[in-house]
C-alpha cells in the first residue's frame, strides 16, 4: 500500500523515481506513457463510461509519476493529507 503520508516512503520512492525518469532512457520510458495513456488528449468519448473510467485511470498513474518528480516530499505530503479529508 502506497503511504504517501510517511516522509521517509515518500523521499525513498522520488529517489527511485528519480533515477529511473533522469535519464535520457527514462525520459523516452515517460514520453510513451504520456502519449499511450492520453496525457495530451483533451477530449474523450463521455457515451462510453467503462472507457471514460479506464482512460482516467491512465492518466492518474502519469500524473503519479510527474507529480512525484517535479514536487517535494513535503507538497505531495500535504496533498496526500489533503485528499484524507
Amino acid at each position: 500500500m502506497n503511504n504517501f503520508t510517511d516522509l521517509e516512503y515518500v523521499k525513498g520512492l522520488q529517489s527511485n523515481m528519480h533515477v529511473i525518469f533522469d535519464t535520457p532512457q527514462g525520459k523516452e520510458v515517460l514520453k510513451f506513457l504520456e502519449e499511450s495513456c492520453g496525457w495530451y488528449q483533451s477530449v474523450f468519448d463521455a457515451t462510453n463510461r467503462d472507457l471514460c473510467l479506464i482512460n482516467d485511470g491512465k492518466r492518474q498513474v502519469v500524473a503519479t509519476i510527474k507529480t512525484l518528480l517535479d514536487f517535494n516530499a513535503e507538497q505531495i505530503i500535504a496533498l496526500a493529507r489533503q485528499k484524507e479529508d
